[in-house]
């Protein structure tokens, strides 16, 4: 007796394949979703540390968060040379780079932690060989100056952070009582000035840490500790005077230019109380004004 060949047939076959592929097709979006969700948390994870790091210096610093300026200070006219805790703040060096190796350097938090887990940019990577070596009193080095927060060129820093300068910085730069909740301190970066329309920034490289390609989504930490997820870069809590006293809706990319002035901090860039999430490289930062100011502000 002859023995049948079992198998399968090319339309059994290509019923399993077609079931397959709809099965995939059903998974692949939720499969995507959930790792967007994945690197949402994770980058909120890193938030909580950046901000924790911030909040751990207060309490013995004034409730200030860290101010390079107080740790490399200028010379103490009192005693005609440096000396750790006297002496003029250097506002010269309250750039991010700074503040961000100093607190590194204070092991406040790790390099790694300065990157965000779904960054985009070629020019943006953890600093690997940070020389805490370096650290010397009398040779008055407090951080490692190879930490480079330069966009444009190299970086090792994703996220944007408020200027520590100006009116920002004398009120929202630490444990404040000054509209705490709705100021945004540090977070995903967006793009030039919060503007979708700005010609060559029509694409960012920001888009795409949470977002889609045309579209900004990022997380965001604010002065009291909390943590919100945001589609628009115009938070409900984030409002603004301006120079007539009217509250405006904040764009946290953009410093606006009609909100409440000071001269006692002079009327330039980085010298403002509204919200602004941005970049300052070393070399950027100027004197103007009582709380010093920013001559460049840098977006992706």
């Amino acid at each position: 007796m002859k023995q049948q060949k079992t198998g399968f047939t090319l339309i059994e076959l290509l019923v399993v394949m077609s079931i397959i592929a709809l099965l995939l097709s059903i998974l692949m979006p939720a499969l995507g979703r959930a790792k967007a969700e994945a690197m949402i948390t994770k980058d909120q994870s890193q938030l909580k540390s950046l901000y924790g790091g911030f909040s751990f210096w207060a309490p013995s610093h004034n409730s200030k968060w860290p101010i390079p300026g107080l740790q490399q200070r200028l010379e103490d006219p009192s005693m005609m040379r440096f000396v750790k805790g006297r002496g003029p703040e250097n506002m010269e060096v309250n750039d991010h780079a700074s503040m961000l190796s100093m607190c590194v350097m204070e092991n406040l938090f790790t390099p790694d932690a300065l990157i965000a887990p779904t960054e985009q940019s070629p020019y943006v990577a953890i600093i690997t060989e940070y020389d805490y070596d370096v650290y010397s009193v009398s040779d008055w080095i407090f951080w490692d100056e190879d930490l480079e927060n330069n966009l444009i060129d190299n970086c090792n820093n994703s996220y944007g952070i408020m200027p520590v300068t100006g009116k920002r910085k004398d009120q929202n730069w630490g444990v404040s009582s000054n509209n705490p909740t709705g100021f945004a301190v540090i977070g995903n970066r967006g793009p030039e000035n919060g503007d979708y329309e700005l010609g060559d920034n029509e694409y960012s490289n920001s888009y795409l840490l949470h977002g889609n390609d045309k579209d900004w989504k990022g997380c965001i930490a604010f002065g009291d500790g909390h943590l919100e997820v945001l589609d628009t870069m115009y938070p409900m809590s984030s409002t603004y005077l301006d120079d007539e006293g009217a509250s405006l809706p904040d764009n946290i990319f953009n410093e606006e230019e009609l909100q409440e002035t000071d001269t006692s901090y002079g009327n330039g860039l980085g010298q403002g109380a509204d919200v602004v999430l941005t970049h300052v490289k070393f070399g950027d930062i100027n004197l103007n004004g009582k709380a010093g100011g920013c001559d460049e502000f840098l977006y992706d």
